[in-house]
């Protein structure tokens, strides 16, 4: 079982509501509709919070939640950057906090207790408030009595002193099958709720563009995962394929053939192997390339692929390739004229040779199409 790499912020510092979203709000609309929501019912702008958001299963309503970055530890707020995701403590509250019994609900965390109601209109809180915690201090959770009469005291109007649900939170989040899980205890009893990926994003406190360049992170090293398996995949093949042709048919007498035969896949193998290199070169530098390189990358098929790749100025790729055939040269750059990234797609060098064609693309991208890393970084760091 994985676990995320989670950073967790204390739900004392943070301003909670729960909002309705009109029907004629598109999926695309949302995310832009809460931040002017959360903008309009906060006294400072944006740009001097740390915020994030989730939705009900009906996408009717959204638990949003802001906190001013001065509330938060500069320390901490400076290591954000190396975690896979930052939330609030109270997160799993929020999202399975209802549960079957919708009554309110005390979830424990490392710094803070949170209070939570609910209703029948939603699975998502009506009600929140939240506490610092007095004692602890050893890094474990768990609920001192002078918490407690802290709360109750601060509660009594609302609850009296009859609290019926305390949770205990996990800020681990595990990873299984793709779904990713949040947990906590009560009474010695585990309670779980599984989440998509792109909820996680949504609810992340970090500034939206660190967020994108996490984003961007992730979609590289997943690329290069599924290169390094496809060639891994590749080179176990050969050997098979080796070791049946020696048994079978006398490996001395084959061994023309069997090469003449396997030459195009040891290519693409080896240019595969080359653009691994070319990437991971990328990865720790100031450049852009590999993030036009992420870009276009749902756009290649079986049928295309690269051997070499150039910067060709600021906004713009030099990529020599192979394709199995004229047609699909063709298909591939029509396929890439679609996309908004790009201004122009320019072919050169097309020449036609025994199982396929080589050619040499330059591709064009549209100004301001990819965020600058050291920008990005100066942004995170702000504050």
């Amino acid at each position: 079982m994985m676990t995320m790499q989670v950073a967790a912020a204390p739900g004392h510092v943070f301003f909670c509501r729960r909002v309705e979203i009109p029907e004629d709000v598109e999926d695309s609309e949302r995310e832009s509709y809460l931040q002017l929501q959360l903008e309009g019912m906060s006294p400072f702008p944006l740009e001097h919070l740390q915020f994030g958001f989730c939705v009900d299963k009906a996408k009717r309503y959204a638990y949003i939640y802001s906190g001013y970055r001065r509330s938060f530890d500069s320390t901490e707020m400076s290591e954000w950057s190396k975690y896979e995701v930052v939330i609030p403590e109270f997160s799993v509250g929020v999202l399975a906090g209802k549960g079957e019994e919708g009554a309110p609900l005390l979830l424990v965390s490392d710094s803070s207790i949170s209070y939570f109601e609910f209703d029948d209109v939603s699975e998502i809180p009506c009600y929140f408030e939240s506490f610092p915690r007095n004692s602890g201090g050893d890094g474990s959770v768990r609920l001192a009595s002078g918490d407690l009469e802290v709360v109750t005291e601060r509660l009594k109007d609302r609850i009296g002193e009859n609290i019926t649900r305390i949770w205990y939170s996990n800020t681990n989040i595990t990873i299984e099958e793709k779904k990713f899980k949040f947990q906590a205890t009560e009474a010695g009893k585990s309670i779980a709720v599984q989440i998509k990926r792109e909820v996680l994003w949504n609810m992340d406190l970090r500034d939206p563009e660190s967020v994108e360049q996490a984003k961007q992170e992730e979609q590289r090293n997943l690329l290069i995962w599924r290169v390094v398996l496809a060639v891994a995949a590749a080179l176990a093949l050969l050997v098979f394929g080796e070791l049946f042709w020696f048994v079978e048919r006398g490996y001395l007498n084959l061994r023309e053939d069997w090469n003449t035969e396997q030459a195009p896949i040891v290519e693409r193998i080896i240019s595969q192997q080359t653009t691994i290199n070319e990437l991971l070169s990328f990865q720790d530098s100031d450049l852009v390339p590999f993030d036009m390189l992420v870009a276009i990358q749902p756009f290649l098929t079986d049928a295309v692929w690269f051997t070499k790749v150039e910067t060709n100025g600021t906004n713009s790729l030099k990529v020599f390739a192979n394709a199995t055939s004229n047609g699909q040269v063709n298909q591939f750059k029509a396929r890439l004229d679609r996309f908004v990234k790009i201004d122009n797609v320019e072919l050169e060098n097309i020449q036609s040779r025994p199982g396929g064609a080589t050619f040499t693309a330059l591709i064009y991208f549209k100004a301001g199409s990819f965020a600058i890393k050291n920008v990005i970084e100066k942004v995170a760091n702000n504050g």
